[in-house]
């Protein structure tokens, strides 16, 4: 794997197997389908990333404020240390995506289809995951998620149970086999009407 450090490219050049350090990234004129790369610290002028391919690619301290990647697809992909803030995932396609230590405030999830995904330690506050489909697990490991919207979607494979989850949105006939803990078991038996005495 060889590293580039300090380029300005164009996202059209890049090379699988490559780790990308400190560069600029301009636009790229064709499809975006990268794969096997590794991007630290790096700018993006490109912030239209619909219908993209991204393959085991992960980004260590990259900034994609307000990006659009609808209808994208997401394999086996890393954001560590991430800007993720106002992004819009809509009706993405996101399998083996693991989210570290990233912020993702108003970040838009509506409709995706996520596989084994993982959010760890990452604000997700106001976040939407409106319709979602989870297929095997979805995760998030001491995450904020404060008035984060699951609305109509199925909550059986997600697991909240390290997480602050004040005024969680949800769709209460949807909620059966959600993982929680027992301090979150009253959120969601108030959110459902229920009179808890002490």
């Amino acid at each position: 794997m060889a590293t580039v450090t300090g380029k300005t490219l164009s996202l059209d050049v890049l090379a699988a197997g490559n780790q990308y350090v400190n560069c600029e990234l301009t636009y790229s004129n064709q499809d975006i389908r990268l794969e096997e790369i590794g991007f630290e610290k790096c700018t993006f002028q490109q912030t239209d990333f619909k219908n993209s391919e991204w393959l085991d690619c992960q980004f260590q301290g990259c900034q994609f404020l307000n990006c659009q990647f609808q209808e994208s697809y997401l394999y086996r992909c890393q954001f560590n240390g991430c800007q993720l803030l106002g992004s819009d995932f809509t009706a993405a396609r996101l399998k083996d995506v693991a989210v570290n230590d990233t912020q993702a405030d108003y970040a838009n999830f509506a409709e995706a289809v996520l596989t084994g995904c993982d959010f760890s330690e990452t604000r997700l506050n106001e976040a939407s995951f409106q319709m979602v489909t989870v297929k095997r697990r979805l995760s998030f490991n001491r995450c904020e998620l404060v008035r984060a919207d699951f609305t109509e979607s199925q909550l059986k494979l997600v697991d909240l149970r390290t997480s602050d989850i004040e005024a969680l949105v949800f769709t209460p006939g949807l909620v059966r086999g959600c993982r929680i803990d027992a301090l979150q078991a009253v959120t969601f038996a108030a959110a459902l009407g229920l009179d808890i005495g002490d």
